[in-house]
């Protein structure tokens, strides 16, 4: 029908688990959703073998939904570097800023 709107667009930039894998892919393969943008999944980064990575209305992206400046990064990095040259790791979790080893970011 032409005046049948399109399916919804959802962009997932949130924290947390707003929608699961397996919603958004049934989503959509049943027309509920006419694209799914994200970079954020629980758990954190998306497993290798996820269809979402493939799927042809699926956009899977870095977990980095804000606009970044090179010298905003390099700022932060240097921060980071200081604090890490004063007391180690501990200072950078005192500074706020948190890395998970086994996670790997």
């Amino acid at each position: 029908d032409v005046f049948a709107p399109e399916p919804p667009v959802l962009i997932n930039v949130g924290r947390g688990d707003v929608i699961g894998e397996s919603t958004a892919l049934e989503a959509l393969e049943r027309g509920w959703l006419g694209h799914f943008v994200s970079d954020v999944f629980a758990p954190e980064p998306l497993r290798a073998e996820s269809p979402l990575w493939a799927h042809p209305k699926a956009t899977v992206t870095s977990h980095n939904s804000a606009v970044t400046q090179p010298e905003d990064v390099a700022a932060a990095f240097a921060d980071n570097l200081e604090r890490f040259e004063r007391g180690g790791v501990e200072a950078l979790r005192e500074g706020g800023a948190t890395f998970d080893w086994e996670a790997g970011y």
